[in-house]
């Protein structure tokens, strides 16, 4: 899932927190939910909800189709490109931040953890779970397995009836194991930190729980007002430390609710109680179903890759996946094209039970039914009869495919451009060479797992020339260097080569070229030396060169699940067999360089001649990646 799509569910599930814990707001209201226990089941019961909501329906799921389409073209040398430098989305950039809040809420209630337990080893034992310390001004209780009741120093001077009032209090939150709920919700209020609707939800929860706790006090003491007096002079002992996560007796946002719901008192029927709260869960039920309905998730697209030239037509309805249309090669070479349509009857579950052509040419009619049969709908459109429409464009005769034993063609224009490059001309080409290299290193270490160390594939040094030294420098700069002829090729020791080459004159360049299946030639080159003869290039005057063989590249899926589209632009040269003699990289993007290089390492050309006499060729190959919906 890509940082964009992660980015736009988070988005989209923040909204449908934000809307069902505003919808539920109202509910306790609404039923005349004023029981503390129940209002506290009831806001615990929505947290849970809102934590499980990505889990209530099945996440909307596009349909891509995705092609790819290539053209060569006469061969433009790209401007050298810089050093590579980090680019990071918007999407990325959020996300980081969000991670960062997050990690240092987490770095808070560690903090706190610690802080607890300091005051826990600094304090002095009293009687059973309790101790005193010097360093709280309110009671406050912590500890699952060895729970602890912390009593600030002037608690012993209280009125016994107010130590028995806040005794009894920390004693039953010892007895709920209410610190346990309290860590987890500090958990989930640190993850979602940015979210003010949390917040809201969370303090409800905590205030709830006091007052439960408060009448429960109330219930077994049987003095209220010695208890109201309590909480009052608790409130006025000064500032207090937020001792979170650990629910403190006291704290002073919570007073005025405290004291109203101990004054006022409120009955219902255990009866009244289960069925109230019955019937706020199912209003909240309903409001998850319709929040998300509202704001679907989305799962990372499914990318189909349809043949050139084909059109899927679903007439409204909607897919869950479904498998690619095949457009044939023999119809396509004998240009048969059309409209095939088709009638599917579904199943409950939406997939494919039976399919019928309704019309189309019969040559197309096969691939359309096998691919048909496999395809799965939404549930809207489960249990129903549909009509789909596939069309077939053939591509014009000009762009015909032209292959052997391949799926997608391509035509070069022929023709020889006379002439010797001019100077500069070398040296743009020798830069434009040093920048593609570098963006080739880039793209083979971008095509690595994370956490291993970059490698290429296994390929021999055939040759290293140096251009434009003395016989005695060469030697030299060869002696230093730690790469020699018949080495294994790596990202690694080119690299190493690189800063060799670099130390021994910071002035000289390096290039590395592709050559036949596993071969790679190394060029050490001075500033000025003439560059190595240049290969001829495609012009517009000459009989045209045909490909013969042609394997298709295939869409990277990391690509296709990130929704990476766009141009990789290759220079070849092609060998007077026809073979591709040697690739590099002029520009694009990493996701989507390697499947076009490995594809068009296979081509062969047919035999460019000039003058009755073979010869190499250099070109330009443009593969368009595209996705369409």
């Amino acid at each position: 899932m890509s940082a964009k799509l992660i980015w736009d569910n988070l988005v989209t599930y923040s909204l449908q927190i934000g809307l069902l814990v505003g919808l539920a707001a109202f509910v306790p209201a609404l039923l005349r939910l004023r029981l503390p226990g129940a209002k506290l089941a009831y806001w615990q019961i929505l947290l849970a909800t809102c934590l499980l909501l990505p889990a209530v329906r099945p996440w909307r799921q596009e349909v891509i189709a995705a092609n790819v389409q290539i053209t060569t073209t006469v061969l433009a040398v790209a401007p050298p490109s810089g050093p590579a430098v980090p680019h990071f989305t918007p999407a990325q950039i959020a996300l980081a931040l969000l991670a960062a809040g997050a990690a240092i809420r987490f770095g808070w209630l560690a903090v706190g953890l610690w802080r607890l337990g300091r005051y826990r080893r600094r304090s002095r034992p009293a009687d059973g779970l309790c101790r005193i310390s010097d360093e709280v001004v309110s009671p406050v209780t912590f500890g699952f397995r060895r729970p602890v009741i912390l009593l600030p120093a002037r608690f012993p001077a209280l009125d016994q009836r107010m130590q028995e009032a806040i005794l009894c209090h920390e004693t039953l939150h010892v007895e709920r194991r209410d610190w346990l709920f309290t860590l987890l919700e500090e958990l989930v209020r640190s993850v979602f930190w940015f979210h003010p609707a949390i917040w809201w939800l969370l303090g409800e929860i905590q205030l709830a729980r006091e007052q439960a706790v408060d009448r429960e006090v109330v219930r077994r003491t049987q003095a209220r007002d010695t208890y109201v007096d309590t909480l009052l002079a608790i409130a006025g002992a000064g500032a207090q430390p937020d001792l979170a996560p650990a629910p403190l007796f006291l704290r002073k946002r919570h007073l005025k609710q405290r004291v109203v719901s101990i004054l006022k008192e409120v009955r219902m029927s255990k009866t009244r109680w289960i069925s109230v709260l019955a019937a706020s869960v199912g209003i909240l039920v309903a409001a998850c179903w319709f929040v998300t309905a509202t704001f679907p998730l989305a799962a990372s697209p499914q990318v189909v890759s349809d043949s050139e030239g084909v059109t899927v037509d679903l007439g409204g309805a909607t897919l869950m996946h479904r498998a690619p249309v095949a457009y044939t090669l023999a119809a396509r070479n004998s240009h048969v094209q059309g409209l095939v349509s088709v009638e599917v009857k579904l199943d409950a579950a939406g997939n494919v039970m039976d399919a019928r052509v309704l019309s189309g040419p019969d040559e197309l009619r096969k691939p359309v039914i096998q691919s048909v049969l496999q395809w799965h709908f939404t549930a809207g459109a489960a249990g129903a009869t549909h009509v789909v429409n596939v069309s077939f464009q053939a591509p014009p005769e000009s762009e015909r495919p032209k292959v052997i034993g391949g799926v997608v063609g391509s035509t070069v224009i022929g023709g020889i451009i006379g002439g010797t490059p001019s100077a500069s001309q070398e040296a743009q080409a020798r830069d434009a060479k040093i920048a593609a290299l570098q963006a080739q290193l880039r793209l083979e270490a971008s095509r690595q797992p994370v956490g291993t160390a970059p490698t290429m594939p296994a390929r021999t040094i055939r040759s290293i020339t140096v251009i434009g030294l003395s016989d005695q420098a060469t030697a030299d700069l060869l002696a230093k260097l730690p790469v020699h002829q018949g080495d294994i090729f790596s990202t690694e020791l080119l690299q190493k080569t690189m800063q060799a080459v670099t130390d021994f004159d910071e002035h000289l360049t390096v290039s590395s070229s592709y050559v036949g299946s596993n071969e790679e030639t190394l060029t050490i080159a001075a500033p000025g030396a003439p560059a190595p003869p240049p290969q001829i290039k495609i012009g517009g005057a000459v009989q045209q060169t045909k490909l013969i063989k042609q394997p298709k590249p295939v869409y990277p899926p990391e690509a296709k699940a990130q929704r990476v589209q766009g141009v990789v632009r290759l220079q070849a040269v092609i060998a007077k067999d026809g073979t591709i003699k040697s690739l590099e990289l002029i520009e694009g993007d990493p996701l989507l360089a390697p499947a076009a290089m490995d594809a068009v390492k296979q081509w062969v050309y047919q035999t460019t001649l000039l003058n009755g006499n073979p010869v190499e060729v250099m070109t330009q190959i443009d593969v368009n990646f595209t996705l369409s919906q």
